[in-house]
Protein backbone atom coordinates (compact mmCIF):
# COMPACT_ATOMS: atom_id res chain seq x y z
CA UNK A 1 0.00 0.00 0.00
CA UNK A 2 1.34 3.48 -1.05
CA UNK A 3 0.61 6.66 1.29
CA UNK A 4 1.35 10.47 0.29
CA UNK A 5 1.97 13.03 2.54
CA UNK A 6 3.31 16.34 2.20
CA UNK A 7 6.12 17.45 3.86
CA UNK A 8 5.35 19.45 7.33
CA UNK A 9 2.19 18.21 6.81
CA UNK A 10 -0.88 16.74 9.13
CA UNK A 11 -3.04 15.79 6.86
CA UNK A 12 -4.56 13.14 5.46
CA UNK A 13 -4.90 10.76 8.31
CA UNK A 14 -2.43 7.75 7.88
CA UNK A 15 -6.12 5.02 8.32
CA UNK A 16 -5.88 1.29 7.37
CA UNK A 17 -9.56 -0.91 7.38
CA UNK A 18 -9.61 -4.13 9.98
CA UNK A 19 -10.52 -6.83 7.23
CA UNK A 20 -13.45 -9.23 8.24
CA UNK A 21 -11.46 -12.30 6.59
CA UNK A 22 -13.36 -14.75 7.95
CA UNK A 23 -10.44 -16.85 10.21
CA UNK A 24 -11.94 -15.24 13.14
CA UNK A 25 -15.23 -14.41 15.25
CA UNK A 26 -14.74 -11.04 14.30
CA UNK A 27 -17.44 -9.60 16.90
CA UNK A 28 -14.95 -11.21 19.49
CA UNK A 29 -12.01 -9.65 17.61
CA UNK A 30 -13.28 -6.19 18.03
CA UNK A 31 -14.27 -6.37 21.61
CA UNK A 32 -10.48 -7.32 22.08
CA UNK A 33 -9.66 -4.32 19.93
CA UNK A 34 -11.55 -1.90 22.29
CA UNK A 35 -9.09 -3.04 24.94
CA UNK A 36 -5.54 -2.93 22.78
CA UNK A 37 -2.69 -0.82 22.60
CA UNK A 38 -2.37 0.43 18.83
CA UNK A 39 0.73 1.88 17.96
CA UNK A 40 2.40 3.11 14.84
CA UNK A 41 6.22 3.21 13.98
CA UNK A 42 8.01 4.41 10.87
CA UNK A 43 11.42 3.87 9.38
CA UNK A 44 13.63 4.63 6.72
CA UNK A 45 13.62 2.34 3.80
CA UNK A 46 16.69 3.13 2.74
CA UNK A 47 18.76 3.27 6.14
CA UNK A 48 16.30 0.95 8.41
CA UNK A 49 16.73 4.01 11.20
CA UNK A 50 13.29 5.05 13.26
CA UNK A 51 11.65 8.13 12.37
CA UNK A 52 8.47 7.33 14.33
CA UNK A 53 9.04 4.73 17.30
CA UNK A 54 5.43 3.23 18.95
CA UNK A 55 3.65 7.01 19.00
CA UNK A 56 -0.34 6.16 20.09
CA UNK A 57 -2.36 5.03 17.22
CA UNK A 58 -6.31 4.47 17.51
CA UNK A 59 -9.29 2.56 16.29
CA UNK A 60 -12.56 4.01 14.93
CA UNK A 61 -15.88 2.73 13.57
CA UNK A 62 -16.88 4.28 10.50
CA UNK A 63 -20.72 5.57 10.53
CA UNK A 64 -23.63 4.48 8.08
CA UNK A 65 -26.61 6.16 6.95
CA UNK A 66 -28.16 2.90 7.04
CA UNK A 67 -28.50 1.32 10.39
CA UNK A 68 -28.48 -2.30 8.87
CA UNK A 69 -24.89 -2.15 7.02
CA UNK A 70 -22.07 -4.10 8.59
CA UNK A 71 -19.73 -2.61 10.41
CA UNK A 72 -16.45 -1.33 9.62
CA UNK A 73 -13.28 -0.23 11.47
CA UNK A 74 -10.02 1.83 10.75
CA UNK A 75 -7.11 1.98 12.62
CA UNK A 76 -5.49 4.87 12.50
CA UNK A 77 -2.52 7.64 12.63
CA UNK A 78 -2.29 11.69 13.02
CA UNK A 79 0.88 12.58 11.23
CA UNK A 80 2.75 15.71 13.42
CA UNK A 81 4.79 18.54 11.13
CA UNK A 82 7.68 16.76 13.05
CA UNK A 83 6.78 13.48 12.03
CA UNK A 84 6.81 14.28 8.17
CA UNK A 85 9.62 17.66 8.73
CA UNK A 86 11.83 15.25 6.36
CA UNK A 87 11.25 13.78 2.80
CA UNK A 88 11.88 10.20 1.56
CA UNK A 89 10.58 6.91 1.80
CA UNK A 90 9.64 5.44 4.57
CA UNK A 91 8.15 1.65 5.95
CA UNK A 92 4.91 2.12 8.09
CA UNK A 93 3.12 -0.45 10.92
CA UNK A 94 0.78 -0.90 13.40
CA UNK A 95 1.47 -2.70 16.57
CA UNK A 96 -1.63 -4.26 18.33
CA UNK A 97 -1.69 -5.57 21.55
CA UNK A 98 -4.30 -7.34 23.28
CA UNK A 99 -4.61 -10.06 25.70
CA UNK A 100 -3.79 -12.57 23.31
CA UNK A 101 -0.63 -11.20 22.00
CA UNK A 102 0.57 -9.19 19.45
CA UNK A 103 -0.42 -8.49 15.84
CA UNK A 104 1.42 -6.46 13.39
CA UNK A 105 -0.15 -4.49 10.40
CA UNK A 106 -0.36 -4.80 7.88
CA UNK A 107 0.36 -7.91 7.14
CA UNK A 108 0.03 -9.46 3.55
CA UNK A 109 2.04 -6.21 1.94
CA UNK A 110 3.73 -3.08 3.00
CA UNK A 111 2.67 -0.06 3.70
CA UNK A 112 5.20 2.76 2.53
CA UNK A 113 4.78 6.22 3.57
CA UNK A 114 6.09 8.89 1.01
CA UNK A 115 6.69 12.19 2.28
CA UNK A 116 7.16 15.08 -0.54
CA UNK A 117 8.36 18.11 -0.84
CA UNK A 118 5.37 21.23 -0.33
CA UNK A 119 5.02 23.47 -2.66
CA UNK A 120 4.05 25.61 0.15
CA UNK A 121 6.37 28.12 1.92
CA UNK A 122 6.49 27.24 5.39
CA UNK A 123 9.04 30.50 6.10
CA UNK A 124 7.69 34.02 5.60
CA UNK A 125 9.87 36.98 4.66
CA UNK A 126 8.41 40.23 5.69
CA UNK A 127 10.26 43.70 3.99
Amino acid sequence: MEFFIKKGATLPVLKMQIVKDGRNDFRNFMEELENAVITFSMRDEGTGILKIASKPAYIVEKLFDNPDAPAEYYIYFQFTEKDTKSTGRFVGEFSVTTAQGELIVPIRENLYINVTDSFIKTQYCCW
